[in-house]
């Protein structure tokens, strides 16, 4: 079994049509950050590997999660993340390494999104019309495949396990 988290990043300052790649997080993009990391730890869900976007807010929300768990992970940057299409993001996970069976993956809209939607073959039905409906800033997916090999993920073949947004953690958590 492999489980692949899709994070978007978290909420970053307004594009001003002028380097996009260096939009840095807002104040509430640090906290959403912090209660997605915090989720994750506490649903058991640490993955073996971090891979996130080059663009620094997908570098400071991949930081900021990670900070939320015990364990040191293993990230790392993939530049091809940025604006990457659903067929781009699903390249990088056919690449992953067979080494590492659970990946949190830090990207983009909408690129995330469309790979989310189109992986998603079941789960629970309103998890599933809810992400299809808005995947926001920090909103996490908990995929789950039943394959031997990051090359064999296709799509329809996911189970998607949770969809969470920092409204729904902060909620949990009061």
């Amino acid at each position: 079994m492999r489980r692949l988290l899709l994070l978007r990043h978290a909420k970053a300052t307004p594009s001003t049509g002028h380097d996009d790649y260096e939009r840095a997080l807002v104040e509430r993009g640090r906290r959403d950050a912090a209660a997605i990391g915090a989720f994750v730890a506490e649903a058991g869900m640490i993955p073996d590997l971090v891979i996130f976007s080059g663009a620094l807010r997908a570098r400071e929300t991949a930081a900021i999660v990670m900070k939320a768990w015990p364990l040191r992970i293993e990230a790392r940057a993939e530049l091809s993340l940025y604006n990457a299409t659903r067929a781009g993001v699903l390249a990088v996970v056919r690449a992953l390494p067979d080494t590492a069976p659970s990946v949190l993956l830090v990207g983009h809209n909408p690129g995330l999104a469309d790979l989310a939607d189109d992986l998603v073959g079941g789960g629970a039905e309103s998890e599933i019309a809810r992400m299809a409906g808005k995947f926001p800033t920090s909103g996490l997916a908990a995929l789950e495949f039943d394959v031997q090999r990051w090359r064999d993920v296709a799509p329809g073949s996911a189970r998607l396990v949770r969809f969470a947004t920092p409204d729904d953690v902060s909620a949990a958590s009061v």
